[in-house]
């Protein structure tokens, strides 16, 4: 005899398992990925500086102005202390990017020793350049 197997389609009766509870789905703190946090260059004057002096002239030279619908700099949350990001809003897309982080410092002897941190306005620039 033939064994024929019964499937229930899928998101409809009842209720879910209790695996799949969507009850406290906030992920703990040591679980959140680093992101731009809600503090920006529209409140900070040391962001406002660092998006007027590199950011805004390193944006223009590789979009149009037509094609850039937002630009902001922002303080990291759940990273490292001190991490600054970019977010870059075009058409249809958004484009986040760690633009600076105190913590770039190569530590002697382990690998990534080569790593080439950022220094200085121009090399923040050109690494941002870079990425884009």
């Amino acid at each position: 005899m033939e064994e024929r197997r019964r499937y229930r389609p899928r998101g409809g009766a009842g209720p879910s398992p209790w695996w799949r509870a969507e009850v406290g789905t906030r992920p703990l703190e040591s679980q959140r990925a680093p992101r731009p946090g809600p503090l920006t260059d529209a409140d900070d004057e040391r962001l406002a500086t660092l998006r007027r002096r590199v950011v805004e002239p390193v944006v223009r030279s590789v979009l149009e102005p037509e094609e850039i619908e937002g630009l902001s700099v922002h303080w990291g949350v759940d990273g490292r202390e001190g991490d600054v990001w970019v977010r870059i809003d075009v058409p249809d897309e958004r484009h986040e990017e760690l633009l600076l982080s105190p913590w770039w410092v190569p530590v002697p002897g382990e690998p990534g020793e080569d790593v080439d941190v950022p220094a200085g306005e121009a090399r923040i620039a050109a690494r941002l350049a870079d990425r884009l």
